[in-house]
């Protein structure tokens, strides 16, 4: 069994995001929060989240500066989870991380996925709808302050949730 739990986004978190192997490179520098997903632990009166990582969301503001920064949008910088999951385990996340966000008054939960690494389809699930296609900057490429890697050159496309 797993289950989700928020947590606050740490140097121990980061670290650990970083020794997944995520394909985008280092992880973000910093977030709002994250969502673990862990194992779940026999507890005194039930099961609770509390075993060892075996997935992470991370939320943070958004990366574009045309994006409000205000507070009322967020951006799901990162997901990563272990291969071997029950089916459907990623939109659950995602849909676990919007509740966290509308409870900290965020109206809006925008993502991006890589064209040509995976077609979006767990974004699609959780109810984002699908706004525009994105291109790198000639000049710089993805090279922003998340720490995407420099070589990525294709395409991305922005989702966006109304919470």
């Amino acid at each position: 069994m797993i289950g989700f739990r928020q947590e606050p986004y740490t140097r121990a978190m980061r670290e650990w995001l970083a020794s997944t192997g995520h394909y985008l490179g280092r992880p973000p520098p910093g977030a709002m929060f994250c969502v673990a997903v862990r194992e779940m632990e026999p507890g005194l009166f039930d099961a609770a989240p509390s075993g060892a990582i075996i997935g992470i969301a991370v939320v943070g503001r958004p990366i574009a500066r045309k994006l409000p920064q205000d507070g009322s949008a967020a951006e799901l910088l990162r997901l990563w989870l272990a291969p071997g999951l029950p089916y459907g385990t990623a939109s659950r996340v995602i849909l676990y991380a919007a509740d966290v966000c509308r409870a900290r008054g965020v109206r809006v939960l925008y993502t991006y996925h890589d064209r040509s690494k995976h077609t979006g389809c767990i974004y699609r699930k959780a109810g984002f709808k699908r706004e525009h296609a994105t291109e790198p900057r000639r000049d710089a490429g993805w090279n922003t302050r998340t720490g995407r890697a420099e070589t990525e050159t294709g395409s991305r496309r922005r989702w966006r949730l109304d919470l």
